[in-house]
This record gives structure tokens, sequence and C-alpha cells, in this order.
């Protein structure tokens, strides 16, 4: 994740409060067991780790708590969401947390719009990485340099590839500038209004209910042409929609012609991005000293797993460039946790650690931020 990019997406102010763990021991772990929850919550003390600010640990294990992920109802759809908002929504949910990196709909405007990275959400791909991202996979427990994905329109033996799934386009950020080029694909669950644009066309498919998903990973699914427009459209349920080049092999498709998608992946059912990997089978990542927002102290918000298969989350409070934590510091601090795979996630003012009813750590702002996704630990 480009610096520059991030400034967009984080900000920050000192935190201190009834989180900051500086009166205990250093080094030691003070907390407790949520009563009928399996989710330990503790806090560390951040002068160990020469961190000034919080450190709120959240830790479970075992079959009947899960990650999983959440799509804000945001300026997208109509809305604007928190972790704490998505929790209170979810049948379940223990805890919240926020999750990756997104952009801003418009310049100015803080509401967020489409994540950053690749989404994978029950076993259907929802959404492809914008630009170059990591990636964990939260059932595999496993991280990544990238999603795995491909999607393919066979019309008739005509093969048409997929370039992008659930993309805002074109987008433009500091130092990221994607275009509207490529044969886009639009499907309901992410509700995005399709781009329009000069010399680009969209083409409608229907799919029977009772199926599958049409971007369920790892099948194919049968569509039905019904139709080609310029006008600006939303995808609805029940279609998929895909934006493609005046020229396309789709546009002498025929109203009513079948044709099949295919979508393939192996990064896991569930899977969301962020940036950087931290560590990975036990080792360190390197962190360019070029990436200064990783170089510098900010709020943080990562995921890991131990060996044992226990997942650890981790939410530094923090002002941007000024108190929290750097990624040497912050890998340490999952280090003397015993954590051996981890993910950065979001951070600054998006950091939010949501469990038992209550913001355990103090946001930036002092209050959750509306983000794009979050993740959710919910029980069985």
């Amino acid at each position: 994740m480009p610096c520059v990019a991030v400034a967009l997406l984080i900000g920050g102010a000192v935190v201190a409060g009834p989180g900051d763990s500086s009166a205990s021991t250093a080094g030691s772990l003070v907390g407790n067991v949520q009563a009928g929850s399996g989710i330990h919550l503790s806090s560390l003390n951040g002068r160990t780790f020469g961190i000034r600010g919080a450190i709120h640990v959240l830790t479970f294990g075992g079959p009947h708590l899960s990650v999983q992920i959440a799509l804000a109802h945001h300026a997208v759809d109509g809305g604007r969401q928190t972790p704490v908002t998505m929790c209170r929504a979810t049948v379940g949910c223990v805890a919240a947390i926020n999750a990756d990196y997104f952009d801003l709909t418009r310049r100015g405007i803080p509401d967020p719009g489409d994540a950053v990275g690749g989404i994978v959400q029950n076993c259907v791909l929802l959404h492809t990485p914008e630009i170059s991202h990591q990636q964990a996979d939260l059932d595999n427990q496993t991280v990544s340099q990238g999603l795995n994905w491909g999607a393919a329109i066979d019309a008739g033996g005509v093969i048409v590839p997929i370039t992008a799934v659930n993309q805002e386009l074109p987008m433009s950020y500091a130092n990221v500038h994607v275009p509207l080029a490529g044969t886009l694909l639009y499907s309901a669950p992410y509700a995005l209004a399709l781009p329009t644009g000069a010399n680009r066309l969209t083409d409608e498919f229907t799919y029977a209910q009772g199926l599958p998903l049409p971007t369920t990973i790892n099948t194919t699914t049968p569509l039905e042409y019904v139709g080609q427009t310029e006008s600006p459209v939303r995808v609805g349920p029940g279609r998929v929609d895909v934006s493609v080049e005046v020229g396309s092999p789709l546009a002498s498709l025929q109203v009513g012609q079948a044709v099949t998608l295919t979508t393939t992946s192996t990064s896991g059912c569930d899977n969301i991005g962020g940036h950087p990997v931290l560590i990975n089978h036990g080792v360190p990542v390197p962190v360019s000293p070029t990436d200064t927002y990783m170089t510098k102290p900010y709020a943080r918000t990562v995921i890991g797993w131990t060996s044992s298969g226990d997942t650890v989350i981790v939410v530094v409070d923090g002002k941007d460039g000024v108190s929290g934590a750097t990624a040497a510091q912050l890998t340490k601090v999952l280090e003397s946790l015993n954590v051996v795979t981890a993910l950065n996630l979001d951070g600054g003012v998006s950091s939010t650690l949501y469990a038992e009813g209550r913001v355990v750590n103090r946001p930036t702002h002092r209050r959750p931020r509306p983000v794009s996704t979050a993740l959710l630990v919910v029980r069985s």
C-alpha cells in the first residue's frame, strides 16, 4: 500500500486513558476472560516495546468462535457503518475490529468507498484488489502477497477474461491511478453502480435462483443474456452486469443466449486484504524503509495466529506519526504473544476494537470511524 494513499485513510490523536497499561509491570499481560464469550481481553505495557500508547490484545481459540468478514453499508450504498454497528447487527457477534484499507468516495468527503484489497466471503469472490496488496486467509490462518483469483465468461466457445470484480472505476487518490478499462464484472452482493464512459457499454445477465452466487469460487454458473445499455445502472438481485469496451466479444450476444461464468481461486473461502505481512511462518517480514507509514508510529490494528491456532488481535492507540507503533515495534509485540503469522490492517483513525458491548480502545477521533469492511468475532 503506497504510503501516500494511506495518508488518505489514516489519521490520529494521542490517546491515554483507562485502557493504557503504563502502570503495569513491564512486559506483563493484564486481562480477563469475558464471561460467556470465550474471548480474552488484556493489555500490554507499551513502554516495554518503546510504544507510547495503550496496547489492547484480544485472543480466542476453539471451535465455537470464528472470524467473519462484514461489509459496511456506506456512501456507496446509502449508509455509514462502523465495526461497532456491524457487530451489533450480527447475531452472535462478541467482538469486532476494522479491516482492510479503503479509498474515499469523493475527495475531501470522509465517507469510505471501496476496499483496497480482495474480499472472499463465504466462498464468494466479492472484490478483487485495486492495487498490489497483501491478504489473509482467515480460515486457514495464512497470509500471502496477493489474492489468487480468475474469472472468465464463455460465450459459445469465446472466452472473455474478467479484468476486475466489483471495483469503483476509474479511481484516483494519492499515488494511485486506476483507469476505467478492461472487462469489469459487478454482482448484487456488493451493490455498486456500474461505471459509464466513452466507448463503454454494460451487458446485463440473469442467473437462476437457487444456484450458488455467480462469483462463488471454483464454480461455473450458467447466465442468460438479457440486454445491453449505455445508461448508468446499479446491479440488482439475480443479475450479473459486465462493463465492456465497445468492440468486446460480448457485443455479439443475442437476448436469451446462454453463457457461463467460471470463477476460480485458491485463496480460501474467507479472505481479506491488508498491508503489510508482519510475520509469516514465525519469521518477521522486513518492511521497506521507504514505507513511511510503517516506519513511523501510528495507531494499529493487526490480526494474527499462534502455532496452536489461537487468534490474536492487537490494537494500538496512537497519533499519526507521533505515537503508536512502528512495524518493528509491532512485530516485537506480536512475537511476545507467540504469534507466528500476522497481517497489518488499516490503522490510524480507523483503528477500533469493540468487545462485549463497548469500545475497548480510544479511537483517534474519540469515536469509531465509518469503514468499508470489518472483522467480526462470532460465536456459533
